[in-house]
């Protein structure tokens, strides 16, 4: 393969303790996070790799440098060989150090890295084929590639396959409940089951959350003595149950609290997530919580929420 190949790995992938006969497998269990050294991406990667232990599985480290081009300014120039080198070697040593930085601190967690040609975009949703989870830094200016909210992150969102997670400080502990938003769409079937593997697997509570609005309900009409709220209400609170129902059974080691609520549902998830450690949506949906990740709920979400924010598509 050529040396400047889009897609060329730098260099191989390096296993710091899986061996060969799991690797297979291990690649479709692992946890990938996006780093670029930022303070956000490195951040991420400490929230990734505890996450990574408490689900027992290995973590996967990747960085990308996008070969010699051509950038359009006041003039057309090219990237010298000398400072793509420089940038391979600084995409290497940011994820070797992250790397020794997690085993010392996680001995027995399993860490691969990766450098890629590529996007840093492309890159992740090549490795989201196989992976468990994607984790991406929610802002930064690391000097390798943006693995931050924007373009890369939307694209990833949009076309990993697997779930996302939008890296947000937290003052919240992993002893804390995790959060899930529910619309009663195929997208947030997605949400729901992952939030219950992910409650399970950390032993916490899980929050589930449904709002509705009233407007929408009544067409837009709010006239005392014509609208029965009371009936409304009861078929929500049966949508909450109903999305519930199959995934209670399954894992009745999880605590369910329900949350039916009025109003805008990005305002109650930004609520509920001030005490959490993980807030759970689809990527899209019907009602309130409807194009999650396009539309201003999914905006003000990854934005503005006191804690991370996993992001699923239908199905995946």
């Amino acid at each position: 393969m050529s040396p400047h190949g889009v897609a060329e790995i730098l260099s191989d992938i390096r296993p710091s303790q899986i061996g060969e006969d799991t690797m297979v497998l291990a690649n479709r269990q692992r946890v990938v996070v996006g780093v670029d050294g930022s303070e956000s991406s490195d951040a991420a990667a400490r929230w990734a790799a505890e996450m990574a232990a408490r689900l027992h599985s290995p973590l996967h480290l990747v960085s990308a440098v996008r070969e010699p081009t051509f950038y359009m300014a006041e003039e057309a120039m090219v990237v010298p060989v000398e400072v793509w080198n420089q940038q391979k070697e600084n995409a290497r040593k940011i994820v070797d150090d992250l790397s020794e930085s997690v085993v010392g601190i996680h001995p027995h967690l399993e860490v691969s890295t990766e450098v890629g040609t590529t996007s840093a975009a492309a890159l992740l949703k090549e490795c989201s084929h196989t992976a468990r989870l994607v984790v991406v830094g929610n802002s930064g200016s690391g000097a390798i590639s943006s693995f931050l909210l924007g373009s890369t992150a939307k694209a990833v969102t949009h076309d990993a396959d697997c779930p996302v997670v939008v890296w947000r400080e937290s003052r919240s502990t992993f002893d804390a409940p995790v959060v899930v938003g529910i619309d009663g769409s195929a997208a947030s079937e997605s949400a729901v089951g992952h939030a219950f593997e992910v409650a399970s697997a950390l032993g916490v509570a899980l929050v589930a959350v449904h709002s509705w609005n009233p407007a929408s309900k009544a067409g837009g009409v709010a006239l005392p003595g014509f609208v029965d709220w009371a009936a409304y209400e009861r078929e929500e609170a049966a949508l909450l149950s109903e999305s519930l129902a199959g995934w209670a059974e399954k894992y009745p080691d999880v605590q369910i609290e329900r949350e039916l609520r009025r109003g805008n549902a990005s305002h109650a998830l930004v609520d509920l997530s001030t005490q959490s450690q993980l807030v759970i949506v689809g990527s899209h949906g019907r009602g309130s919580i409807a194009s999650l990740v396009l539309g201003s709920t999914g905006s003000n979400l990854v934005h503005h929420a006191h804690c991370p924010v996993m992001i699923c598509r239908d199905g995946r």
